[in-house]
């Protein structure tokens, strides 16, 4: 499922990003098979643009197209902060949460990825973090046509009048800021789900 939105898109130079930082586990570099991916010398990354001075806080919908249980699932997610007028203070780009929901409030579950950024204090200062991360041992069961969830957080602190910024949703980005050929990957989440048995659907009851 790709992670998209229509918000306005806005552009930065990939071997200006400041810094680009990933998720790992234990200092492994998680990955899926499925993630569409290319090769590209292209320099320019486009992003969806939130907003002067203001975080993502958006809900993309889902509809599954089968029924079944997830027993895993893999976030691929790329977001930036991008400082466009400075006269003073600073900014930091502190975290990114997601949650998935049905039924607009039943937790299915949560969390917050620390980015660990320094302040951002000067015009064109941008930094990237990617959210690569597999989830299992999370087992939920979803409906063929009902809606499931993905709402998208992000924090900053350290914000005056002093400082302007936006927070981007990157649909497409590199993991390197070089200007050489390099691979883009696609912001998104990939479920994997087991197909239903007699159990399943007894314990799916009629709706969920």
């Amino acid at each position: 499922m790709p992670l998209i939105h229509t918000q306005a898109m806005n552009t930065t130079n990939v071997s200006d990003l400041d810094t680009i930082t990933r998720t790992t586990n234990g200092g492994r570099l998680p990955t899926d098979v499925n993630i569409p991916q290319t090769i590209s010398n292209l320099n320019t990354m486009a992003y969806h643009n939130f907003g002067n001075d203001t975080n993502i806080d958006t809900t993309i919908e889902w509809v599954p197209p089968i029924t079944g249980k997830v027993d895993k699932f893999f976030l691929n997610l790329a977001v930036l902060c991008n400082v466009t007028v400075r006269t003073g203070d600073d900014v930091t780009f502190e975290s990114i949460t997601v949650t998935l929901t049905k039924g607009g409030n039943d937790v299915l579950w949560t969390q917050t990825f620390p980015t660990g950024f320094a302040i951002q204090d000067a015009a064109g200062e941008v930094r990237m973090f990617i959210v690569a991360q597999p989830i299992w041992g999370n087992d939920f069961f979803v409906r063929g046509g009902s809606p499931l969830n993905i709402r998208i957080q992000t924090s900053t602190i350290g914000d005056t009048a002093n400082i302007t910024w936006e927070m981007g949703l990157v649909p497409f980005f590199p993991t390197t800021i070089d200007s050489n050929s390099k691979f883009f990957s696609q912001s998104g989440i990939i479920f994997h789900i087991s197909e239903p048995n007699r159990e399943t659907v007894t314990e799916l009851g009629p709706t969920i």
